[in-house]
């Protein structure tokens, strides 16, 4: 499998941040949906689904689900619940291009840990990080399933990122269907169902191989 060329590339990139801005947009958008929840306990489904433009039945199912889980006799802090919508974003997210590009302090949220320990593990390459053009740390939300990384796609995509290339077109490789080698799957939707990781090691030192040449 060949890795995206230049132009494609930027057209992914270009997709990347558009995806980016509409899960910031979607971060903030819950944020004032659980203060406006908190302030007027008694406002209504529909309310609030005209209000943010969702689905009343988005609402139903996101509050049905949270009840049945916790009982009556808790309830769901802010930061709980922003937790929950970034794993549901990361569960979607390989669909996409890139998918959304998560900050530090929301990968932090995500696993659970502090920072140096996002530190620790983007050392061990045990997490995806992006650069971007300020220099901030972008974490692709498609190397997380179940809200932990995705131990043989990290490994797969720093394989590929160590061969002199860009590690957004090693994103990029991570996200592109093989038709040959893993039966039209991308690395990630591999890695996601639970195939062989050998399989796409194997894979990963191919292509890296090549791009090394």
């Amino acid at each position: 499998m060949a890795v995206k060329d230049r132009p494609e590339v930027f057209e992914a990139l270009d997709r990347a941040e558009a995806a980016l801005r509409e899960a910031t947009s979607d971060v903030e958008r819950t944020k004032v949906i659980l203060e406006m929840v908190r302030e007027k306990p008694g406002i209504t489904v529909a309310e609030l689904a005209s209000q943010f433009h969702l689905s009343e039945e988005a609402v139903i199912a996101f509050v049905q689900t949270v009840g049945e889980l916790l009982g009556a006799d808790r309830s769901l802090s802010v930061e709980a619940a922003r937790r929950g919508g970034l794993l549901a974003a990361a569960s979607q997210a390989w669909e996409n291009e890139l998918g959304p590009l998560l900050g530090t302090a929301e990968v932090r949220e995500l696993l659970g840990v502090s920072r140096q320990r996002v530190d620790e593990l983007l050392r061990s390459k045990r997490l995806i990080a992006l650069s971007d053009s300020a220099g901030h740390r972008q974490y692709p939300a498609f190397q997380f399933h179940d809200g932990q990384p995705l131990g043989s796609l990290v490994a797969a995509f720093w394989t590929v990122a160590d061969a002199a290339i860009s590690p957004w077109t090693a994103a990029s490789w991570c996200v592109a269907p093989d038709d040959d080698a893993l039966n039209g799957l991308s690395p990630v939707a591999w890695a996601r169902g639970g195939r062989d990781d050998a399989d796409l090691a194997r894979v990963a030192r191919q292509d890296a191989a090549r791009l090394d040449q």
